[in-house]
């Protein structure tokens, strides 16, 4: 059975993307093309926007948080959304990932039954490569596979990347779409200033595009470029000489040897045409130091779909692709999780060169004019209503909690390996692993460990220092595939003499570590949150 889109045509929703596309229907959109975080380890200010931002755009962003009933940073958490106005990143966002932080473990749990080369990929990407990148990849992951869902079988993804995480993301592509469903690695360069000292300037993103299926759609006539002069030199120059007759011996195509100038050639994967970086036009500019051009939207857009098709990006927040979607004629919708997307898509649309339609919210007094067309907002409790069946892993509530205003943790991962390693003589609760120098003395150090729980949370445990153990690497990666407390891993680990320690009882007793780690636990409470340590008074006896 076939579903139509469900989401309203030029809406943008300020929303957690995952919480949107588990509401999209089944096969229902033509094109998703996203532009989303690319694991750099970095935060992105918006603290260039130009024009700056305005006291009135300032009010408005609060006054559009306030009508979905969004008043507090907390409140903002909660919604999945950033809450931009008094934000140290000013309505930026951040590319800093945590497997602690980021990472539900439903998540890992839903893919390892339903996805296991998934799984298997970021795990072995946590031992390869460290937590940050795999935490990025399974918060990329269960995106995709969503974006996989609701592609029709005639759609298409492109995604945005580049060196920091490329390769990983495209395995994860393979993986989940499949490799007979890859179309293209797209290298888009450009130029600009750079001070590289050990190695060449990086001035390339890279664009991954993959099928849903071998129906999938490609217009190679709609985006023809014109030949270079110095090819239309050498042609010339072919064509008049006596003896020559073909250009093929010069590596040329089929369309370049016999197609005529008028029609232009098929771009090759490497787009050098479209400017990029700080050559972006000064009228697209928005102060988003990742802005891409619209211009690169709209090849892509001409490239995969049909007047009327269906264009979603649901990591919207400069508006580059609505721009493209609108301006050829295609129906779209945007999603983003920071209101201050929506501050941008105003700007965008409104400004003299792009004027295109009118963006229209309950908070502005803005007119809608009979039936002028308009760009509407909607909030995270305003998204569409699926009809396509569900999956039972689709149930559960997965949102993704914000990353800048969680109310900060009693301890990082960091001091928490520190104090459990401490417990033990800086030697691993699974096996007694310990890093040591050539005469055998132990290092202190958290390198090499991973924290992981004791009991796992699918079964009950808690997700506070009471219930984390310092793992090796080796027995942490293979634990996730299963689901058993550490105390039955231990036994395990034992009988298949995998032990680094002379006998079992050499072990910490996780018993008594519990009740040591409680102790730290109130310690670093009293110190931190005095306000909470006292309880209210109990009411008195009748």
């Amino acid at each position: 059975m076939s579903y139509l889109f469900n989401a309203l045509n030029r809406g943008v929703y300020i929303a957690d993307n995952l919480a949107f596309l588990r509401q999209i229907n089944d096969e229902s959109v033509h094109l998703v093309n996203i532009d989303p975080p690319f694991g750099k380890s970095r935060t992105w200010p918006a603290s260039k926007f130009k024009p700056p931002l305005t006291e009135d755009e300032l009010d408005n962003e609060l006054r559009l948080l306030a009508s979905w009933g969004i008043a507090t940073p907390q409140q903002a958490m909660a919604a999945g959304l950033e809450w931009p106005p008094d934000s140290p990143l000013k309505g930026g966002y951040s590319d800093i990932w945590s497997w602690a932080d980021d990472i539900h473990e439903q998540w890992v749990e839903d893919l390892q039954a339903g996805y296991p080369a998934v799984h298997s990929l970021i795990e072995t990407t946590r031992l390869v490569h460290g937590d940050s990148i795999a935490a990025y990849l399974c918060y990329m992951a269960v995106r995709i596979i969503e974006i996989h869902r609701i592609l029709a079988p005639t759609g298409s993804l492109f995604t945005h990347c580049d060196h920091t995480a490329g390769a990983y993301l495209r395995q994860l592509l393979d993986a989940v779409f499949g490799k007979d469903q890859f179309r293209n690695e797209i290298v888009w360069c450009y130029t600009g200033p750079a001070n590289t000292r050990r190695w060449f300037p990086r001035k390339h993103d890279t664009i991954l595009f993959y099928a849903k299926t071998a129906r999938a759609r490609f217009l190679r006539d709609d985006i023809r470029v014109p030949y270079s002069e110095n090819f239309r030199t050498r042609r010339r120059y072919t064509e008049g000489s006596a003896g020559i007759t073909s250009g093929y011996s010069e590596g040329r195509s089929a369309d370049e040897v016999s197609g005529s100038f008028g029609a232009g050639k098929v771009p090759e994967d490497w787009w050098s045409d479209i400017p990029g970086g700080g050559q972006i036009s000064r009228n697209e500019l928005t102060g988003y130091p990742t802005q891409k051009p619209v211009a690169l939207a709209e090849r892509i857009i001409q490239a995969s779909t049909n007047e009327g098709d269906i264009v979603l990006d649901c990591f919207a927040g400069c508006a580059y692709t609505a721009i493209a979607a609108e301006r050829l004629g295609r129906q779209w919708t945007a999603v983003d999780w920071n209101p201050r997307a929506w501050t941008v898509f105003k700007r965008q649309f409104n400004k003299p060169s792009l004027a295109l339609l009118t963006c229209h919210d309950l908070t502005t007094g803005q007119q809608v004019l009979g039936s002028e067309p308009t760009v509407t907002v909607h909030g995270p409790r305003q998204l569409p209503q699926r009809q396509s069946p569900v999956r039972e892993e689709q149930l559960r509530p997965l949102s993704t909690p914000s990353r800048q205003y969680k109310e900060p943790a009693l301890m990082s991962s960091d001091e928490m390996l520190e104090e459990l390693l401490r417990l033990s003589g800086w030697t691993a609760w699974c096996c007694g692993f310990a890093n040591r120098r050539p005469d055998g003395a132990i290092v202190k150090t958290t390198r090499n460990f991973h924290l992981d729980h004791i009991d796992p949370v699918s079964r009950g445990g808690i997700n506070d220092l009471m219930n984390r153990a310092p793992m090796c690497p080796y027995h942490n990666i293979r634990k996730s595939d299963r689901l058993v407390s550490l105390r039955e891993y231990r036994n395990q680990i034992a009988d298949a003499g995998e032990l680094m320690v002379s006998s079992f009882r050499d072990l910490i007793d996780l018993g008594s570590a519990q009740v040591q780690t409680a102790q730290i636990y109130a310690r670093c409470l009293v110190q931190r949150r005095p306000q909470e340590v006292l309880p209210p008074p109990p009411p008195p006896p009748p």
